[in-house]
């Protein structure tokens, strides 16, 4: 009969809060656990036990929540803007910088670029992990954000700096120094973004608190994405201006240039903004623990098994990595494409400030969609705009001036690529937890930036390998007719086929917005339970018992009543 009941409901079903005295309940477990013959039923996405709570060890809850004041999330995504602010300029001008301002081989450009991005992806869930096992009067994550702080901006100015001594073009020692403080960069940004974006679910328990505070962590990013790019334009204009570049001599290039002294303030600049933001945050949050945590320590690998087999994350995780390996294909590829494709050498600097520009206006939009469709849909409509636009970047040299219009409309769907997986990220965290009785924020997040990040590379290190077969010189001004077609293919043909990809995996993605919106309100009744009239509510923790076990709990406590 207990089976019964179990096989009647759905999976999210299938969790209820265990209520009850403590007494009562701890006699009557003691002769459940005794006997071996309960089945233990698995959860329906990676074969995990269905757990309860067993009511010898309640605690009492935290008091009842309250909302997030305004302050509390402005604050909290004043942090959002370093990783975005710096990583949108490495991506958009990190090539060009390195082939024709610090005038590296592109072979070299390659392996620093790729091989950056892969250390700095396979940091992030081993840097999850460190923050699942930090415990420190400050809470778990706020130290390693305020302890990277500052070498993350002292390594992020020295990237952009060409040291006199390397001035010379074929200077072998070029490429020790951009690999080693690139590494260094992209190891102290980890520090500080992977405990930052775990940080959303120690904001509150409410589940419409932490939605409110993720939207503003979005725009956040969103408006440090521009701050970045505004900043090196400004400084662009104040040293290169709107004219044609004025390194060129004979077709040779020559190392000194305004753009050298742009790049070199602006990674100043971007420093010092890292320490200020960073530390904002960390002065004005408190991480809150949830009552209903299980505040258990996990192997890596144990942890690794649980995050990434969980088939709805497995699902979001691959989707978010193709469809940011588009943006990617376009955003490490679009500088030169403008200048070399389209002809617009001295604009492309205000072209990437319009395409930032479009994707904060159109996030409004999303969100309206969301509401109205859901957010798989918005995600497919999203991509399918964008498909178009990407295909219409083959024939822009014949009216070059098209670029901005156009670049209003990839906004669009760079916007919806950029929203979109990070919003559904938190449904699925709340779904493993439904299941599983255990929250892995940290690891769920971590592994979602090394996708992240891993495209990053992937897009950047194929592409400069590109160049160096097409016949790209870093050494000339003037570039063959294969470089101009190159990146054209760059921009557009790589970027289709990963957002078809990304749909692919969108159509398996399980949580719809009915399941979505059942998980919730499971959610809230289980922390509605927590605070039971009895003042015992019943929490998850090591030693917990299965639904199966449960159920004949409760009948033989019903028998025994029965008998009285």
């Amino acid at each position: 009969m207990a089976m019964a009941q179990a096989e009647e409901c759905g999976p999210a079903e299938r969790l209820p809060l265990v209520q009850g005295k403590s007494s009562r309940s701890s006699s009557a477990s003691g002769s459940v656990l005794g006997s071996g013959s309960a089945v233990t039923p698995r959860s329906w996405e990676n074969d995990q036990p269905l757990i309860f709570s067993n009511p010898d060890n309640a605690t009492q809850p935290s008091p009842a929540h309250v909302p997030l004041p305004l302050w509390k999330k402005l604050v909290y995504a004043v942090g959002a803007i370093p990783y975005p602010m710096c990583n949108t300029v490495v991506g958009f001008y990190l090539n060009i910088f390195l082939l024709e301002v610090a005038i590296v081989d592109p072979l070299y450009v390659l392996i620093i670029v790729f091989t950056g991005r892969v250390w700095d992806a396979i940091t992030d869930p081993f840097i999850g992990f460190l923050c699942t096992q930090t415990r420190t009067r400050w809470g778990r994550l706020r130290p390693w954000m305020i302890s990277a702080a500052a070498p993350a901006g002292i390594a992020y100015a020295l990237l952009w700096f060409v040291p006199p001594s390397l001035d010379d073009k074929d200077s072998p020692d070029k490429f020790g120094y951009y690999i080693v403080f690139y590494f260094a960069f992209q190891a102290f940004l980890t520090c500080i973004h992977v405990p930052y974006t775990a940080l959303t679910m120690h904001l509150s328990n409410d589940n419409k608190e932490r939605d409110s505070a993720t939207l503003y962590r979005i725009c956040f990013e969103v408006g440090g994405t521009l701050l970045g790019i505004l900043i090196y334009t400004g400084y662009f204009i104040g040293f290169v201006g709107s004219g044609p570049s004025d390194n060129c001599d004979g077709g040779e290039r020559e190392p000194d240039t305004g753009e050298r002294r742009a790049y070199r303030y602006h990674g100043l600049t971007l420093a010092v903004l890292v320490f200020l933001f960073i530390a904002t945050t960390f002065v004005g949050i408190r991480e809150q623990k949830d009552e209903m945590r299980a505040d258990k320590r996990i192997g890596f690998f144990s942890g690794l098994r649980e995050t990434l087999f969980f088939r709805p994350y497995t699902y979001l995780f691959l989707l978010e990595m193709f469809s940011w390996l588009a943006v990617q294909f376009v955003q490490g590829n679009i500088a030169l494409y403008v200048k070399y494709s389209v002809g617009l050498e001295s604009q492309y600097p205000y072209v990437i400030a319009v395409l930032l520009l479009a994707t904060i206006g159109w996030m409004p939009f999303w969100q309206l969609v969301i509401v109205k469709w859901g957010k798989k849909t918005a995600f497919a409509a999203g991509m399918w705009i964008l498909m178009p636009m990407l295909i219409t970047l083959l024939y822009i040299d014949y009216e070059p001036y098209v670029m901005y219009p156009l670049s209003v409309i990839g906004g669009m769907g760079v916007s919806c690529a950029y929203l979109l997986p990070w919003s559904m990220l938190p449904d699925v965290i709340d779904e493993a937890y439904l299941l599983n009785g255990v929250r892995r924020e940290e690891l769920f997040y971590a592994f979602f930036v090394f996708g992240n990040k891993f495209a990053s590379g992937i897009t950047l290190g194929i592409s400069t390998g590109i160049y160096k077969a097409a016949g790209y010189d870093e050494n000339r001004c003037d570039q063959p007719w294969t470089v101009a077609l190159t990146l054209k293919i760059l921009v557009t043909a790589p970027p289709i086929i990963f957002i078809l990809i990304s749909l692919i995996f969108l159509h398996f993605y399980p949580i719809d917005e009915k399941q979505r919106h059942k998980t919730k309100r499971l959610l809230e009744e289980r922390r509605k339970n927590a605070h039971a009239a009895d003042g015992s509510p019943y929490v998850h923790r090591r030693d917990s018992i299965t639904i199966t076990q449960w159920l004949e709990e409760r009948e033989g406590g019903a028998a025994r009543q029965s008998n009285l």
